[in-house]
This record gives C-alpha cells, structure tokens and sequence, in this order.
C-alpha cells in the first residue's frame, strides 16, 4: 500500500516540487536536531561544569 502511494506522489510531482519538498524536508529535519540538541544542551549543561 505505502509503496504504491509513494509511485503514484512521484508520477504526479515534477523536479521542481521534487526539490521544493526535499528541501523542505532538510530544513524541518534541521530545526528537529536542532531543537533535540538545545533541550540536551539545557539538561547536560549541570553536567558538565
């Protein structure tokens, strides 16, 4: 079932969007780590000292 959704979503979508989505897709994963590393920065900082 997923496998069939993702060929028809890649039929359907042009280099363009294709980019557009990844690119997207980076920079949510980006803000993701980024926000996961702040809180483990937070709750490690009395560690470290």
């Amino acid at each position: 079932m997923y496998g069939g959704f993702m060929k028809k979503l890649s039929v359907k979508l042009n280099q363009t969007q294709w980019f557009i989505l990844l690119w997207l897709a980076g920079f949510l994963a980006l803000g993701v780590i980024a926000g996961l590393f702040k809180v483990i920065l937070i709750y490690a900082a009395p560690y470290l000292k």
